[in-house]
């Protein structure tokens, strides 16, 4: 017998999660369908994490309009989901004329009262390491940066704690009708819903295709990035733009919420599924980061990673109801600003699930989520208060990060559970420091084990085909030996 649902959702970045926490709000039964073993896997897991605001609209845009929506649904954010962007303001820089006309546009579009262009002793009094080759820069006191796993599963969490359904390891065959109901397939089992979704990333063009549509050929590039250390704090405290080329908006230098600097992406056409780094894209991060920070200290690097982005020849979202299934909804092409972007699109797949007959009736009563402490941010009164009440938070388990064992439990019992070990990175930042898990994952793993009671082989880093661990030192058979 097929599950029946309301409203299923395919896809679990930050987007399809963003949709889950919305329609939660109303009398539904929703399921979210993820093909990988936890949400934030895909597009959404390697990104600059920018609240991007006004100024940096595209206006006549569909992400335009959007982005501009979604803005106002920051407060209720913070307020329903307890999730805080770090306000830090950013500069956009310009070297040259051409530059400083850009910045002017900027002015006109974000139309901020207190967003003003500076000179450049201005600036370096703002940003000391940036270049003195500067003429002028456009502050925006107003952008912010998150962390895009956070807000994920701030959104995933929220959804949860209101009913939603989360089921991992389901990638979607194609779609069939049974009368008004869509039937959707699985590897598992098939699910009937009267209205799904479509919120796959780099897979919504294939999964538009198995429902009959046709969408365009859109593009998919790779954006490279430098993760620095801790120690490089303060380097810069702003987001530092370069004036945007007509492919992206160049390559920034920017702090972290955690503390980090990151500096990326650049623009480089790629498979779907190629995340590797290169040396000649590598060089051009460098090269575009040490244009705005001279100084950029390369040695403090503790990560390198790319990330992925679907890019429409319109270089707009594209949002849409299906020909062949009514109440089908695909999203395509959602590339920068998405992260920003996703409660405003959250609430735009409402209105066309409205316009497609589904009912929205708000429940009588929503759950707020309430963040689980973070040991590291905690000041020294707090911490004594944490330990007082569960000896787990004087346990370290991660020292970069300073992550405890209170911390560990959390991730593996909250909703949705982290269920590998990349799964315990995005939600305690464990193995994210300075060591990236040296020391950390000598003993995490039998903690793990112990707390979910789980085998050896049953242990991943992140799919069903990364295994850790293979067995125990000197009892794992080799099998490509040679008898002697």
């Amino acid at each position: 017998m097929k599950k029946a649902y309301d409203v299923i959702i395919i896809g679990g970045g930050v987007v399809g999660c963003a949709i889950a926490w919305f329609l939660s709000h109303f009398d539904l039964k929703i399921l979210l369908l993820e093909r990988e073993l936890d949400v934030c896997c895909g597009i959404s897991k390697a990104n600059t994490g920018i609240i991007h605001s006004r100024s940096y609209l595209t206006p006549g845009t569909v992400k335009g309009e959007l982005h501009q929506r979604a803005l106002s649904w920051f407060p209720k954010i913070e307020k329903e989901l307890d999730f805080h962007p770090s306000v830090t303001g950013a500069l956009t820089v310009a070297f040259n004329q051409d530059d400083l006309n850009y910045l002017k546009s900027l002015k006109n579009i974000g139309k901020y009262d207190d967003a003003e262009i500076l000179s450049p002793q201005e600036s370096l009094i703002l940003e000391p390491n940036l270049s003195d080759r500067i003429v002028a820069t456009y502050y925006d006191p107003h952008a912010a940066v998150a962390s895009p796993f956070r807000l994920t599963l701030a959104f995933a969490e929220g959804a949860a704690l209101n009913g939603v359904e989360f089921h991992f390891d389901s990638s979607v065959e194609g779609f069939d009708h049974q009368g008004k109901k869509i039937i959707v397939h699985t590897p598992n089992e098939n699910y009937e819903a009267s209205y799904v979704v479509n919120a796959a990333g780099l897979s919504s063009a294939k999964i538009a295709k198995k429902s009959g549509d046709q969408i365009p050929v859109f593009s998919t590039f790779k954006g490279e990035y430098f993760l620095l250390d801790k120690e490089s704090q303060g380097l810069v405290k702003k987001i530092l733009y370069p004036v945007p080329n007509s492919l992206s908006k160049g390559i920034l230098v920017s702090p972290t919420p955690e503390g980090n600097i990151l500096a990326g992406p650049n623009f480089e056409s790629s498979c779907a599924d190629d995340t590797s780094t290169t040396s000649q894209g590598l060089n051009e991060v460098r090269a575009g980061a040490q244009k705005l920070v001279p100084r950029f200290p390369f040695n403090q690097t503790i990560q390198i990673f790319a990330g992925i982005r679907p890019t429409l020849p319109e270089r707009d979202f594209l949002i849409f109801v299906s020909k062949k299934h009514p109440g089908l909804i695909h999203l395509c092409g959602i590339e920068s600003p998405g992260l920003t972007a996703s409660p405003g699109i959250a609430e735009y797949v409402g209105e066309l699930l409205i316009q497609q007959g589904l009912s929205l009736k708000e429940k009588d009563q929503i759950i707020f989520r309430k963040a689980f402490p973070v040991f590291h941010d905690c000041d020294w009164k707090k911490r004594e208060e944490l330990i007082a009440q569960d000896p787990d938070w004087g346990q370290i388990v991660c020292r970069c990060e300073e992550v405890t064992l209170a911390e560990v439990k959390y991730a593996l019992r909250m909703n949705p559970p982290a269920r590998t070990m990349d799964g315990l990175k995005r939600r305690i930042r464990v193995t994210a420091g300075r060591c990236q898990g040296s020391f950390c994952q000598m003993h995490l793993p039998s903690i793990v084990m112990n707390l979910l009671n789980i085998g050896i082989q049953d242990l991943l880093k992140s799919d069903k085909n990364s295994n850790l661990l293979v067995g125990e030192t000197k009892k794992v058979v080799n099998t490509h030996a040679t008898p002697h």
